[in-house]
């Protein structure tokens, strides 16, 4: 009887093993845009409730740097990128799985509860600092170089200009007083507080700000289909009425 018993509980003991191997988590690892972080955040709980076995890492920054540790091998499952350059620039190389654009943006400018200013022509009559993401390596950036650049004002502007490393620093820049105004995407103002829009930016002004999601090519991978189902997920319906709260304006699906 009690070699029965013990078989009993070895053949329990397997299948729960085998139950858990089969439930085992899939961990993703997500390089994306520093302008996408609060929608994402957001998104991620949400996911996770209903897909228990896969488990988001998100890595945020600038488009053009992520794009550059994922050509150096970094070990990334999906890239959201704010830049159609950096975009494309993986696709060519073969980097790209599959990928879309889902999402477009708005471009404005920014100042605090602290500034007096009435509109951004008042700020270029003056001397004081405005920030803007680098452009060669924060899409927002060159967004607001070509801006700069179209209305003729880049070079007066260029010796009081503060670059930063993402769409978030320029935020802080602004709520902290440190420079009076700074020029952004209208999603990063979800949230914030103590920043006012001092005007929005006249969109034939620059290219059309574009938001793409692609999964990564990383030689065959065991989470195949977690990243599919990720890929998938952020492209549903309810994924776009997220990020429209968060000031997005999504785009329809395009072919892969």
């Amino acid at each position: 009887m009690k070699i029965f018993s013990l078989l009993v509980f070895l053949i329990i003991a397997g299948c729960g093993q085998a139950s858990e191997a089969n439930n085992k988590t899939s961990k993703l690892t997500i390089s994306a845009a520093s302008s996408m972080s609060e929608s994402l955040m957001e998104l991620k709980e949400a996911f996770e409730a209903e897909y228990p076995t896969i488990e988001l890492t998100y890595n945020f920054g600038g488009s053009g740097t992520l794009r550059r540790q994922i050509e150096q091998g970094a070990p990334i499952d999906l890239f959201f990128s704010a830049s159609k350059r950096d975009y494309e620039a993986l696709k060519e190389d073969g980097l790209i799985e599959k990928g879309t654009a889902i999402l477009e943006n708005k471009l404005v400018v920014i100042t605090s509860d602290h500034v007096t200013l009435n509109s951004f022509e008042e700020f270029l009559q003056s001397d004081n600092e405005m920030a803007i993401g680098t452009p060669v390596a924060v899409p927002a950036g060159s967004y607001s170089k070509a801006v700069l650049q179209e209305m003729d004002v880049w070079e007066k502007l260029e010796e009081r200009l503060v670059f930063t490393k993402d769409v978030q620093q320029v935020l802080t820049y602004v709520n902290d007083g440190a420079v009076d105004v700074g020029m952004v995407y209208l999603s990063d103002l979800y949230g914030a507080e103590n920043v006012n829009i001092l005007e929005e930016v006249n969109p034939s002004y620059h290219p059309p700000i574009e938001y793409f999601s692609a999964s990564i090519q990383n030689g065959g991978s065991k989470k195949d289909e977690a990243i599919e189902i990720f890929y998938n997920y952020v492209q549903s319906e309810k994924s776009m009425e997220l990020f429209e709260r968060y000031g997005f304006q999504t785009k329809p699906k395009e072919n892969e």
